[in-house]
């Protein structure tokens, strides 16, 4: 417990570049919620330009603050562009179709790139780290990136398909889009963090230091980062 603990704050801090708003995240979750909400007590159109109401008042109010809004503009359009979708469909369940979209294309792509050898996860970590593209495809290296690949994988597959069966449910949705939320998402970053890890050193294959040097075996492995 202790060693997840570590891993924990270790990858928190390491991404916190990627999204440092946490208003961005709060918005994200406020936008499905009042929208669902108010599906269920006014009429669907009423509900989307209320809902756009709200999402322009954040927007206003971030501006006000003088905050980073581009996270902020990324999720204000996105939810703009839900929005619209479930105009179009008549259904407050459009709302979340985008995202149903964006997660079974990403398992899709997770499928065909460990059919053909060549995990997602190799490239996710190298555009992260940089680290050269040929230590990822070392014989000793890519199946930790392969087991990580497959994990991540299969959670988008099952979240699609979950969204996909209770499509016609929106607050079966709106707890799915909740129980899988960005803290939910870093906890199984930090899983799969430990697993890969570990499987690294069972792979006993070379660091990045090791394999930019031209070490000879014996190998240490990765001992951070993945």
């Amino acid at each position: 417990m202790e060693n997840f603990k570590n891993k924990f704050i270790e990858i928190k801090d390491e991404i916190k570049n990627l999204n440092p708003n946490n208003e961005s995240i709060t918005d994200s979750i406020i936008a499905p919620i009042f929208f669902v909400v108010s599906a269920n007590f006014l009429e669907l159109n009423q509900a989307i330009y209320s809902t756009a109401a709200l999402l322009s008042a954040i927007v206003f109010y971030r501006v006000f603050k003088k905050q980073n809004l581009k996270y902020v503009f990324y999720g204000f359009i996105g939810s703009l562009i839900a929005l619209f979708i479930a105009r179009i469909q008549g259904s407050a369940s459009g709302f979340f179709l985008p995202g149903i979209i964006r997660d079974g294309t990403i398992a899709f792509v997770g499928v065909v790139s460990i059919i053909v050898g060549r995990p997602f996860t190799i490239y996710s970590s190298k555009a992260f780290r940089n680290w050269p593209k040929e230590w990822y495809l070392h014989k000793k290296v890519k199946p930790a990136y392969t087991l990580v690949a497959i994990i991540w994988t299969l959670y988008l597959l099952v979240k699609a398909g979950l969204q996909i069966y209770f499509y016609n449910n929106p607050e079966i949705l709106i707890v799915i889009k909740l129980a899988t939320s960005n803290q939910s998402t870093l906890i199984l970053l930090v899983v799969t963090y430990i697993v890969g890890q570990k499987r690294l050193q069972k792979l006993n294959g070379p660091s990045v230091e090791e394999f930019i040097n031209n070490t000879p075996e014996p190998w240490t492995s990765q001992q951070k980062g993945f």
